[in-house]
């Protein structure tokens, strides 16, 4: 589950531009830090070269000079040497070594070439401790020079800069990052909230809105869209009902008393038997025409939370035992099985009447379409019922439209009925609180009945 949640978070447009974002961030602040050090840093080490570069050249102006000999070469260099704490001076002339170094170390370049190397010096503390120094090598003819500058701040400094770069670059990918989540979180809670929405009015609920927030971003502004096409749908659905249940309303007169008509020629002397015959299919078409008429008006006052009766408390397993013991044996004279059985109690504010014509209802469509020897199971909850079958089933792109106003399944269409049984037992469910869901019951067909909270009364421990 979590990495669910986390393959959904991460496939966020949001997130990809967090991504490219907190990338950009770091090219950004790693270029900057690249012209800092370029400029501090990078600076102090060409300064540091270039006074070592004045003062080799010193030594190769003064070893170049007319009047110099050998030996004041040799104590230059010594002078110089002794009077420097920075400096490093070996001159190399007949495999004696003058100056600070006790030898000459080997591989160092010629000039303009420079080289680090470590040595051991004594401190102001007269402690030994690593030096590194940056030199190079003069040929010059009163023998080999090695002039060198200490440089032993340097490494401090790229390692200073170096970790305060790299904690300045984590600080920020984590900053960049942290605040995407949050922005992500954000977004995705509204686009929750829409997807909630388009899952509610799939199932039905028209009356399901979005919220709209203080802030009046694009999101708001979507959802007052979205709001306001809800209400339209919702009001064009209301008047499509509206008028046929003024039709239906307008028609059931006039058809009773068209049925009373046709029933009273049924005690005329002159009629033989083929006038009976169709006398008595209309009055059955008649009465098949006034039940749906009755059904659409029933809906209608259903789904506008009119029962006809008040709630009270209901016994769902008393519900449903009387479902059972009523439709027994029309399902034993098909050679079906009708199984209740009992996991908790259920009890709810309710109309008993309305509930156990749901569940007949229900019960009474497994036993219709399914064939003989089916097996029918009826299943209570602490909060409600499961009703399933191994029979033939509904395919599953129609788990949804069955539930519509006069919608019937081609298999069905040759049977009797017309099409609000399944609408009639949404609406009632749905009156009480609660949902109605269709699932595959491989084979077969299970329903899952469930009744919120508010409506449940809670059993005792």
């Amino acid at each position: 589950m979590l990495s669910e949640h986390l393959s959904i978070f991460t496939r966020t447009s949001i997130w990809r531009f967090t991504l490219a974002f907190t990338l950009l961030v770091l090219f950004i602040s790693g270029g900057i830090l690249a012209m800092v050090y370029h400029f501090s840093i990078a600076g102090q080490q060409r300064e540091q070269s270039q006074r070592l570069s004045l003062a080799a050249e010193g030594f190769i102006s003064l070893a170049s000079a007319n009047s110099m000999t050998t030996q004041s070469f040799i104590q230059s260099v010594v002078a110089r040497a002794s009077q420097t704490n920075n400096m490093v001076l070996a001159l190399r002339r007949d495999s004696k070594v003058y100056g600070n170094l006790n030898h000459l170390p080997q591989n160092i370049p010629q000039y303009p070439n420079v080289l680090h190397f470590p040595i051991l010096a004594t401190n102001y503390l007269g402690e030994m401790e690593l030096k590194k120094v940056m030199a190079t090598r003069l040929k010059t003819p009163f023998g080999t020079l090695l002039v060198g500058l200490i440089d032993d701040s340097q490494d401090a400094l790229d390692q200073s800069f170096t970790t305060a770069s790299l904690s300045a670059l984590g600080a920020g990918m984590i900053f960049t990052l942290v605040v995407g989540f949050i922005f992500n979180a954000r977004v995705l809670h509204r686009v929750r909230q829409i997807n909630r929405l388009t899952s509610e009015v799939k199932a039905g609920r028209l009356q399901a809105r979005l919220p709209i927030s203080s802030e009046a971003d694009e999101f708001d502004h979507i959802a007052m869209q979205i709001n306001q096409m809800l209400d339209e749908i919702d009001e064009l659905i209301g008047s499509v009902s509206s008028v046929t249940d003024n039709i239906a309303h307008d028609l059931r007169t006039p058809l009773s008393r068209l049925r009373i008509r046709v029933e009273e020629t049924l005690t005329q002397d002159n009629l033989d038997e083929q006038d009976l015959e169709w006398r008595h299919a209309l009055l059955q078409e008649l009465d098949h025409i006034m039940d749906t008429f009755n059904a659409m008006l029933e809906l209608s006052r259903l789904e506008k939370g009119v029962s006809g009766a008040e709630h009270k408390s209901c016994d769902l397993l008393a519900i449903c035992q009387d479902v059972q013991d009523l439709i027994l044996p029309i399902a034993e004279d098909k050679d079906q099985q009708i199984e209740l059985k009992h996991n908790a109690p259920c009890k709810l504010n309710g109309d008993p009447n309305l509930l156990f014509r749901a569940i007949y209802n229900l019960v009474d469509n497994a036993v219709k379409y399914g064939p003989p020897e089916t097996k029918i199971s009826i299943e209570l909850h602490s909060d409600g019922v499961t009703i399933a079958d191994n029979g033939l089933g509904i395919p599953e792109e129609e788990f949804d439209r069955v539930f519509r106003r006069l919608y019937r399944l081609d298999k069905s269409r040759h049977s009797s009925g017309f099409g609000m049984g399944l609408s009639i037992v949404k609406a009632i469910i749905s009156l009480h609180q609660g949902t109605i869901e269709l699932s595959d019951n491989h084979p077969g067909l299970r329903i899952d009945i469930h009744f919120s909270d508010n409506v449940l009364q809670p059993q005792p421990q």
